[in-house]
């Protein structure tokens, strides 16, 4: 097995996430104490690339257990676009992730919004010392979650995961935060149990047209594997909800497709159609969850979990990481060196 910084900050996860939950649960709090004193009437959840789509699953995550209206941006918007973010005369907040905590866009969004009096600032970043955390109001820094690969792939779990226990603390659901405190441990089974299909899945080039679906804060998770699996490799990938899929994007399947679904337990129903349905069309299909016996796939991942849907989330994300690791490594890339990136987007002035 090659070593990389991508691999070990994979397989890293589970301890990252432990530190992360002592971490958040002892600001609890304070964190309390703050959205009190805010009482905000939305949450604005943004970010760039990767934290774009930690964005589009913690304002699902947040708006489902808070009942605050949360939505996701792009950060460019916030500043590019700014009547079409920010609701006239509401109390907002604007919370923002960038794991270098210098990315261009997401530091400007900051700054607007506290220019224009828009929002009060809360910065989610592994990099105390960097220009966002220097900015905002309040920051959530973790150090522990610092990455030497361009590729995001723990970063984007801690981050994610802040979200979700802030939305549990401010929910006060002791079982949600029950549920999110077990992850460490269960993720270091689930990653020990996944990597040999997530190897052998990707072995397989017969397919180069990979479609990822999600709904919910699934969608963020959808669409964070196909970036993962497009910036290592620079396959062909997409991602939608999975019943939006059938509209339209369906009819692109066929035998050189792979669909890689993340299942969600509320619909189930609906989902085991849909696998039926691209199996029928010609392509493959991939599914991802807890309590996948009634799949009629080509592949099951099971997490066995036996967690909820929302705490149970950042599960998915390992397997989608290895898959796109060793689909890498098999066509003889650096995954440590995707092409044409960096590790901090900045833009000129």
């Amino acid at each position: 097995m090659v070593q990389t910084h991508t691999y070990r900050e994979i397989k890293q996860q589970p301890e990252t996430w432990r530190q992360t939950i002592k971490l958040v649960l002892s600001k609890a709090a304070e964190l309390k104490q703050l959205f009190n004193n805010l009482h905000p009437d939305e949450v604005l959840f943004t970010g760039c690339g990767t934290s774009y789509y930690i964005a589009m699953t913690a304002a699902s995550t947040f708006q489902e257990k808070t009942g605050i209206s949360a939505k996701a941006v792009p950060a460019s918007e916030v500043f590019l676009n700014p009547g079409a973010v920010f609701g006239k005369n509401k109390r907002t907040v604007l919370i923002g992730s960038s794991r270098s905590g210098n990315t261009t866009e997401v530091v400007r969004a900051v700054a607007y919004a506290q220019q224009n009096k828009l929002a009060h600032c809360v910065a989610i970043t592994t990099q105390p010392d960097s220009e966002l955390a220097r900015i905002a109001d309040d920051v959530i820094s973790l150090p522990h979650s610092q990455e030497k690969s361009v590729v995001m792939t723990g970063s984007f779990t801690n981050l994610l995961l802040v979200s979700q226990l802030l939305a549990g603390i401010l929910s006060a659901d002791e079982g949600f935060l029950a549920e999110l405190s077990r992850l460490p441990d269960i993720g270091a089974s689930v990653i020990a149990r996944v990597e040999p299909t997530a190897e052998s899945v990707a072995a397989d080039e017969a397919f180069g047209h990979f479609i990822y679906l999600g709904l919910g804060a699934y969608l963020g998770l959808a669409y964070e594997g196909m970036l993962k699996l497009k910036e290592m490799t620079q396959l062909y990938a997409e991602a939608f909800n999975p019943l939006e899929f059938r509209h339209g994007p369906i009819s692109v399947l066929d035998g050189q497709c792979r669909v890689l679904l993340l299942s969600n337990g509320a619909i189930r129903s609906y989902e085991r159609a849909l696998v039926e349905d691209v199996r029928k069309f010609g392509a493959d299909a991939v599914v991802l969850g807890d309590g996948l016996d009634d799949f009629h796939c080509d592949v099951k991942i099971a997490l066995d979990s036996g967690l909820g849907d929302l705490s149970r989330s950042l599960l998915y994300l390992p397997f989608l990481q290895l898959f796109a690791y060793h689909r890498t490594l098999k066509m003889g890339l650096n995954p440590d060196s995707p092409r044409n990136l960096e590790q901090v987007v900045v833009l000129d002035e």
